[in-house]
């Protein structure tokens, strides 16, 4: 899988934020995506999801044009979001959200991730399957949005700040998750993360952005040979 995004302009109404950002993703990569608030991280994954129009440039999956695809058609190519927030059904228990989630992306026979998946590889949320999700710690939540994120056949995940609100202990453990199951099922990820040093823990490549502009895109290796806080 390659995910490509060629000279990306995209805003709201009239007003384009995205100034020409270009990236490419393969199977198994992890992108970091820095920036301060208001730079266009969040900007660019609306862009990738479509919940805003992409105005000029080009998105691509495997080579087919998705920027002027739905939503949904984005969703059964396997291009997931993990919203800030947590993206839970806070009323339901753990079992129920899985279940639920699973209807819509999973079908028999041909889906890369089901129900007995998510639970072996993350087997704390087997322990808690009877447990409502809204009095789960915001760790566990955040496990619990992660695992309906993987739910179907995932190609792309797009984390915008998976570490708000937990312990420093809690963060490594998801994001020592995310890489492992990246890596084990060849799912990339685009992860928007204030944690810098977590976030380089387990990325393949290292993009900045700086008011609508790309102004650092390499590889992690060349990330560290650098001053990366002088591109804010």
């Amino acid at each position: 899988m390659t995910l490509e995004a060629r000279d990306l302009v995209a805003g709201y109404g009239d007003k384009a934020i995205l100034d020409k950002v270009s990236f490419t993703l393969k199977d198994g990569e992890i992108l970091a995506f820095f920036g301060h608030n208001g730079a266009g991280k969040s900007t660019t994954l609306k862009a990738v999801i479509g919940l805003i129009p992409v105005q000029e440039g080009e998105l691509l999956l495997d080579g087919e044009r998705i920027d002027k695809l739905p939503i949904g058609a984005r969703l059964d190519r396997g291009i997931k979001l993990l919203p800030e927030g947590r993206g839970i059904f806070p009323d339901l228990s753990v079992k129920d959200s899985i279940d639920i989630v699973a209807q819509r992306n999973c079908t028999p026979g041909g889906s890369k991730i089901g129900r007995d998946d998510v639970y072996a590889l993350l087997p704390n949320l087997a322990k808690l399957r009877n447990s409502v999700a809204g009095e789960l710690s915001g760790g566990q939540q955040q496990i619990l949005a992660f695992a309906l994120a993987l739910l179907g056949s995932p190609r792309c995940i797009l984390l915008e700040e998976p570490s708000v609100g937990l312990q420093p202990d809690l963060v490594e453990e998801l994001f020592g998750k995310i890489r492992e199951i990246c890596g084990r099922l060849g799912v990339s990820a685009i992860l928007i993360e204030h944690k810098i040093a977590s976030a380089m823990n387990i990325a393949d490549h290292v993009m900045i952005i700086n008011s609508g502009r790309l102004v650092f895109n390499g590889s992690k290796a060349d990330a560290e040979t650098i001053n990366l806080w002088g591109y804010f």
